[in-house]
């Protein structure tokens, strides 16, 4: 997943949870995908095969005799399609809105970070576009029948690529991984995504280890069962096997990062001129709070990228891009939030649009250890308060899906009736808050929405606020702040009523509950707590028969729509212009801050 800034971002993605931009976000995973030196592939979650046409056998014919000679038209050789013509100066402009916190592989947890993550590192594994498992740091994908995997499923062993080299030409090895997946389990380094990789021997002991002593601390590490053996083997081991662990390692917190590197130059590493890092593009300028420049890394070992720099702005005013964009200088942008109708109406913009499905879902989160919100029926009663079909309509400007749930469509487990409950329905939410002890919210604490300051996030706020004054007569206190510091508002767990949005990091279930909603999960940021969820979702967590897994996810999600930590909004819809010469821009249900940051290494700008 991936946390998704409102904003133009996740989008949460990242990773991942977290308030978008602009509603323009983006989510997160995986990496800049170079060409591997072997091809396999393995499917994510059980993806459907798509049939390919089977091509037809030779037809012999005899040939029938004429009395004379016939001349046979000879068949034309068909014409090979011109390669696009390119532009001289290879850059790629776009706005990635807010100011990332973070360009630490091990620490991001945002959509807007994650899609420079991206671009500056590699893993062992990445994405294909149909999102199932390919190697791009590894030789191959492990399994079972190449050695990669053991029979228990239990033990994991990365071949890597021996000409992988980190930016300044070092060897990226076995130790480096070893580092950076320790680092990121670090109970110091606090990372959101570190409960991702519980299953790994030792690794939750380790992390959850924050108030021991240094030599304590240093003994569990010890014990995280991750090891290098020889420079360009990895070798990981689980306390039981897990069907998700592979599209796991293709996520960014277990991208390699350098020892050396942090060490000397400590917070600053992530600098400009400090960072080092193994993908296909370097950080060439970070200004702050103004742009990011990226270029193309000259050491790259996979693929080269076509692009010679990437400009991302950092704009937080969604019209201010789009203005932007209209006089030339953006390539692509996210269309502000109520202009969609009008750019599909547009002569020019509307041949210019990028619109595309994501498996991404909005929602409103509860801090439920805050009152009232620590009372269930008040949870319920606003839940029931919400108009959604008026919120895509006017907010989203008919752009996105419905939702009463948490899973997205497309998504294993999905279920279109799951929230029904929770249908817009202003006197049964009335009932609600009075059962609750509120009888027409007399009574009730002072509600607070905070959200990061920008074009998209006001809007959503004040339709939450003017649907809780119109359905529930309730006025909602609305707190804009600036977006690096509404992270760490939101981080700290300080809000009491905030947005959430959370994309994909792999297509399963796994990655939309227990990182989210489990107790004391370093996602959850809802507070949310359920001993009998944390039960259920440990059991599904290593079970490997896809249909009782399944079937457990289903009962947890479930259980969290019952208790509603969350008021679920809407599925996004990526709603996007881009320049006509943009070529190559490969897009997913995953993908981060922005469009296609998967595959900018194939990006080009035609003439």
């Amino acid at each position: 997943m991936k946390k998704l800034r409102f904003g133009p971002i996740a989008r949460f993605w990242t990773l991942g949870v977290a308030l978008l931009g602009a509603l323009a976000l983006a989510v997160a995973c995986g990496g800049a995908e170079p060409t591997p030196t072997a091809t396999a592939t393995t499917a994510v979650a059980t993806p459907t095969a798509t049939k390919t046409a089977a091509t037809p056998t030779a037809i012999a014919t005899t040939a029938v005799a004429t009395p004379t000679a016939t001349k046979t038209a000879a068949t034309p050789t068909p014409t090979a399609t011109p390669a696009p013509a390119l532009a001289a100066v290879q850059e790629f402009r776009t706005n990635l809105v807010s100011e990332p916190a973070t360009l630490d592989p091990n620490r991001s947890a945002f959509s807007t970070e994650i899609t420079v993550v991206k671009q500056l590192f590699n893993g062992l594994l990445g994405f294909n576009q149909d999102l199932t498992v390919k190697a791009v740091a590894a030789e191959e994908v492990p399994s079972v029948a190449n050695g990669g995997i053991s029979a228990d499923g239990k033990t994991y062993a990365f071949k890597l690529r021996k000409d992988a080299v980190w930016s300044d030409g070092q060897p990226v090895t076995a130790k480096d991984y070893v580092y950076s997946i320790k680092r990121m389990l670090s109970p110091d380094l606090a990372a959101d995504y570190a409960s991702f990789y519980y299953s790994i021997t030792g690794a939750e002991e380790y992390n959850s280890a924050a108030s021991a002593d240094a030599a304590t601390k240093a003994t569990l590490r010890d014990g995280v069962d991750v090891r290098s053996a020889g420079d360009y083997i990895l070798e990981i081991r689980l306390k039981a096997a897990e069907s998700t662990f592979l599209p796991k390692m293709a996520l960014w917190p277990v991208y390699p990062v350098r020892q050396d590197v942090i060490e000397k130059n400590g917070d600053k590493w992530i600098e400009a001129g400090n960072l080092i890092g193994n993908g296909p593009f370097l950080l060439k300028e970070w200004v702050h709070q103004d742009h990011i420049t990226l270029e193309a890394n000259p050491k790259y070992w996979g693929k080269k990228p076509t692009l010679k720099t990437i400009l991302l702005k950092l704009l937080p005013d969604e019209n201010a891009a789009m203005l932007a964009y209209r006089n030339g200088e953006l390539d692509m942008v996210s269309v502000p939030a109520g202009n969609e109708k009008a750019i599909l109406a547009d002569p020019v913009l509307s041949k210019e649009v990028l619109r595309f499905n994501e498996l991404t879902v909005f929602a409103f989160q509860y801090n439920v250890a805050k009152p009232p919100f620590d009372n269930k029926l008040v949870r319920q009663a606003l839940a029931t308060a919400v108009d959604r079909d008026a919120f895509v309509d006017k907010v989203r400007n008919g752009v996105g899906k419905t939702a009463t749930a948490w899973l997205p469509p497309g998504m294993p487990g999905y279920d279109v009736a799951v929230g029904s409950q929770y249908k817009f329905d202003p006197a049964k939410a009335k009932k609600l808050l009075a059962d609750a002890g509120f009888p027409d919210g007399k009574g009730l604490p002072t509600l607070t929405f905070s959200y990061s300051n920008t074009t998209g996030n006001t809007l959503i706020a004040q339709f939450l606020q003017s649907q809780m004054k119109e359905n529930l007569g309730l006025d909602i206190k609305l707190d804009p702040q600036e977006s690096r510091a509404f992270r760490q508002f939101l981080t700290e767990n300080q809000h009491q009523w905030a947005f959430l949005g959370w994309g994909a990091d792999y297509p399963d279930p796994e990655n939309f509950l227990p990182g989210l909603f489990g107790t004391g999960a370093g996602n959850n940021h809802t507070l949310y707590s359920n001993a009998q969820f944390d039960a259920l979702t440990k059991q599904a967590t290593t079970e490997l028969d896809d249909a009782k897994r399944l079937q457990m996810w289903k009962q947890a999600h479930q259980m969290v729509i019952d208790d509603a930590p969350i008021i679920p909004m809407f599925y996004r819809e990526r709603f996007w212009v881009k320049k006509p010469n943009v070529l190559n821009l490969k897009t997913t249900g995953m993908d981060g801050g922005i469009p296609g940051d998967f595959f900018y290494v194939e990006v080009a700008i035609g003439k």
